[in-house]
């Protein structure tokens, strides 16, 4: 393994960055995953309908596959959050203006994506440069 020299204020950018960007990442998921069961118990039926009610958890299960994929490739991973997030809100209904909440939904993830991005291309200019020198 190599040894990276790019200067030591983009590592610390790039450390605070990932470190940013994946605990917002986990609040945003474990919050979403926990509505969607919530919801599931506001169903009449008990225990068996929020098994029935397993489609309001699914597109944010996911979240989970996304935040794998950040975690090993930021630029990827923050490209799919991104796209996703346009998804969830066609799907939500937040282009034409009958939701809202859509809207608080999805403003986090597609942030949260943007800064896998950032990260990604910053650490890609690092060592673009220092390749260069």
């Amino acid at each position: 393994m190599t040894k990276r020299t790019y200067p030591e204020a983009v590592q610390n950018c790039v450390r605070q960055c990932r470190r940013v960007a994946r605990t917002a990442l986990v609040v945003v998921t474990v919050f979403w995953i926990i509505f969607g069961i919530a919801t599931g118990f506001q169903v009449e039926g008990g225990i068996g309908a929020t098994f029935q009610s397993f489609t309001n958890l699914l597109p944010w299960l996911a979240i989970i596959v996304l935040w794998f994929v950040a975690w090993r490739w930021e630029i990827l991973g923050g490209l799919l959050i991104i796209a996703f997030s346009i998804f969830m809100a066609n799907y939500l209904g937040v282009f034409e203006g009958t939701s809202t909440e859509g809207m608080m939904i999805i403003t986090p993830l597609a942030m949260t994506g943007f800064m896998f991005v950032f990260i990604g291309f910053r650490i890609w200019s690092a060592i673009r440069t220092e390749a260069n020198q």
